[in-house]
């Protein structure tokens, strides 16, 4: 087997986990390449994983590797003490350890040790088991165009740091370009804040719903993370994430049926030169309050809404119409340290169907209440407004970007409300 030059060293954050210090080790294979492909690791390394992948490098099966096993991260409080900032790096439902992760450590580990990574996404994975099985899969969702292979072991889905959400996002969002292996096992914790098995499968399901590229193992009789540290299931799982790799491309197989109701299986942001000039329906002065006032297609109620409140209200457009009578339309989901937390611009389509630009992406509202689809923004700029005309419109700070809707959203299909239910 190709030999390793293992190496350990410690990185400070400053942009990202500022003052924050993490150990990392790094093994990398003395062989010769133009580049290497590379594991981040949660908890230090997995030697398991190291050693399937060479073992996968050295039979032409996966491409080689550099591994960097960061541990968590830790400050010193001012009496000399260690804190462990885990907590902080893995269970939250927050981009930032990945931003650490991305901009900060990988391109000092590759500057200072003069190792040259590969620039696909493709060749790049992440990697880890429990509270790090979650991080690994959280890094990948908001840096999905740096990684495109997760493994995870017994993640935990919890209500740590709002990880209990991320479930139900897979299921409303567009499908990322992700493959996804996943192992949980019968015995799984049952804690405060929640049961590791039930969240576990929640988990599984919600990525079959949503049609990811994912394959799962199931241990009866086991703990937590039981084949974590076992070769041979890392040889097997390695075998699986990186089959093809030379020539497979990996990208989303399909969007869930929820967001093919919404977007044509083809649709993409394409840059534009303007934006569709935009005219604010008449508000009653009841409502003059609210930064995004729409009338429904019918005119039968309005939709209002403010970009610090996560609540979109509905109104009944009668005479007896006052900001007291208003209903809770929809509760929009939030991502902490996302900001705006509410509707930065709304939009409605020909179905009664309500757009809301968030900073967390476009939140689709049936006319029921119900947010099903949530919809990519087209850059990571601040999010400016939204507008429906013959497509989809949205403008940010860098540009103004158009994207096809299906013809139940900009076709006409008569005057009368259609009521829907939970299932439609």
């Amino acid at each position: 087997m190709t030999e390793l030059k293992v190496i350990e060293g410690t990185l400070i954050g400053k942009e990202y986990k500022p003052g924050i210090s993490f150990d990392f080790k790094i093994s990398l294979p003395l062989v010769e390449c133009d580049a290497l492909a590379v594991l981040v690791e949660h908890d230090g390394q997995n030697d398991a994983n190291v050693n399937a992948m060479l073992r996968l490098a050295d039979e032409g099966k996966a491409p080689y590797c550099i591994s960097i096993g960061v541990m968590p991260g830790k400050i010193q409080m001012p009496d000399g003490t260690e804190r462990g900032m885990r907590m902080n790096s893995y269970d939250l439902f927050d981009r930032e350890y990945g931003d650490f992760i991305v901009f900060e450590l990988l391109p000092y580990i590759s500057e200072t040790y003069a190792v040259k990574i590969a620039e696909s996404p493709d060749m790049h994975m992440v990697s880890g088991g429990s509270s790090g099985g979650i991080s690994a899969f959280v890094m990948a969702w908001f840096h999905s165009d740096y990684f495109h292979r997760v493994y995870m072991s017994s993640p935990s889905f919890l209500a740590m740091g709002r990880g209990n959400e991320i479930p139900y996002l897979i299921r409303k969002y567009e499908t990322k370009p992700l493959r996804i292996y996943e192992e949980y096992s019968e015995n799984e914790p049952n804690d405060y804040f929640g049961w590791s098995r039930a969240v576990d499968e929640e988990a599984r399901e919600a990525l079959l719903f949503a049609g990811y590229d994912f394959k799962f193992s199931y241990f009866s009789e086991e703990g937590h993370c039981s084949r974590y540290h076992d070769l041979d299931e890392a040889y097997k799982r390695g075998e699986w994430i990186w089959r093809d790799w030379q020539s497979e491309k990996i990208t989303a197989p399909r969007n869930s049926p929820r967001v093919d109701q919404v977007i044509p299986p083809t649709s993409k942001w394409e840059k534009c030169d303007s934006f569709p000039k935009k005219e604010r329906d008449f508000t009653p002065m009841a409502l003059s309050d609210y930064e995004h006032v729409v009338l429904s297609n019918d005119g039968q109620a309005f939709y209002a809404a403010n970009s610090s409140d996560d609540i979109v209200y509905m109104y009944v457009n009668d005479d007896a119409i006052s900001k007291e009578k208003g209903i809770l339309q929809a509760a929009l989901h939030t991502i902490p340290r996302f900001d705006p937390r509410g509707a930065i611009d709304i939009a409605i389509d020909r179905a009664d169907r309500l757009f809301v630009l968030t900073s967390i992406g476009i939140q689709c509202v049936r006319s029921f209440g119900l947010i099903d689809v949530i919809l990519d923004l087209p850059d990571s700029a601040k999010p400016l407004k939204i507008a429906i005309t013959d497509a989809l419109y949205v403008e940010t700070k860098a540009g103004i970007y158009r994207r096809v809707l299906n013809e139940t959203s900009t076709k006409a299909n008569g005057d009368s409300r259609k009521f829907i239910s939970y299932y439609d």
